[in-house]
């Protein structure tokens, strides 16, 4: 295999390890070139190597689009000065009964794409990976067998993409996910704003947490807390999966009871209360601003209501009921086949 470059550099974003392995077989596939792979973590200063020629990026998709900390440090990078990259964002793939279904990306590839781009990088390749699913708050680890068949073509996917570069060819794949991506942007939008730190308050460690605070030192985000020897999670988590999957103890929880309870509370249209629309006129309020309040008012609340339940779980016999209500308890965690906590989570 002719092989143009001589110094790569690979940023891997992950939890529980499918982005790291994506960049790892791109990377094995260049056997005669200098490489260097390195984790995107909150806080971390952005940089590349010196004499870099390519670059790769590999990083979960998000509510069909890219998430925030990867965006976040593609801002921060040097300009490109014409340096090549390859974006390869991982999508959540799963097999049921010998099926494969893939997953749907959206804009994740090509926003990315964009940033580098107006960064002054050359986008040689774009296209999304199906790695399984490990998105454990909302269903079990697929099995050894399906988690295998998914990971097979994968690793074929990226081989033959890493072939076409070392070639001297570009390769640019899922315009189709990016039209729905497109259609779908203001769920996206919202999922940046506001959904992603609703779902980071749905963690909880049930009675079998034993204060190791693994979970935090393993957060990418630097999201969790140890507060009265129990985790507890900031805003800043965007559900990465690795302190659930990793926790050695499976402590770590989502239950309905809770999603029931933050329903409720974000269900309550205190701008339209204000507004006027609902009952007496306290205010005449813009649109804009109507959803200003409503907005501060949910981040507001659900942080209010997840401090009252934080304390209240430390009481074990009440964590004890919550875990034993919450479907999570139940679930096979995953974590890529192959990888340990020391490849992902220094």
């Amino acid at each position: 295999m002719i092989n143009l470059y001589s110094n790569i550099a690979a940023f891997f974003m992950t939890g529980t390890g499918n982005s790291y392995k994506v960049a790892g077989w791109f990377l094995a596939a260049f056997s005669s070139a200098r490489t260097v792979l390195r984790q995107v973590k909150e806080n971390q200063p952005a940089g590349i190597p010196a004499d870099t020629d390519l670059v790769i990026f590999s990083y979960p998709t998000h509510g069909f689009t890219a998430p925030w900390l990867m965006i976040k440090y593609i801002f921060r990078l040097p300009a490109g000065s014409g340096t090549h990259a390859v974006v390869l964002p991982t999508r959540a793939g799963t097999r049921i009964l010998g099926y494969a279904f893939p997953g749907m990306e959206g804009t994740a590839g090509y926003l990315i794409a964009l940033l580098l781009w107006l960064r002054g990088y050359k986008v040689k390749a774009v296209s999304a990976v199906d790695m399984p699913s490990n998105w454990t708050a909302v269903h079990w680890g697929l099995n050894d067998e399906n988690v295998q068949a998914i990971v097979t073509k994968a690793r074929n996917t990226v081989q033959t993409i890493a072939r076409r570069v070392s070639a001297g060819h570009s390769y640019y794949n899922g315009f189709i996910p990016l039209l729905l991506g497109l259609g779908l942007a203001r769920i996206s939008f919202m999922y940046i704003i506001l959904a992603q730190f609703i779902l980071a308050k749905l963690f909880f460690a049930s009675d079998q947490c034993n204060g190791c605070a693994l979970c935090r030192r393993i957060c990418p985000k630097q999201a969790l807390s140890m507060t009265g020897n129990k985790p507890h999670w900031s805003y800043s988590c965007d559900s990465c999966m690795a302190c659930m999957n990793y926790c050695p103890q499976k402590a770590i929880q989502v239950s309905p009871l809770i999603v029931f309870l933050f329903a409720y509370v974000l269900s309550l249209p205190v701008a339209a209360w204000l507004s006027g629309k609902l009952g007496y006129v306290f205010m005449d309020l813009p649109q804009i601003l109507q959803f200003v309040l409503q907005y501060m008012y949910t981040l507001l609340s659900v942080a209010a209501v997840y401090w009252l339940l934080h304390l209240i779980l430390r009481i074990k016999p009440v964590a004890a009921v919550l875990a034993s209500l919450s479907h999570t308890k139940y679930f096979r965690r995953y974590r890529a086949p192959g990888v340990s906590l020391k490849d992902i989570h220094k």
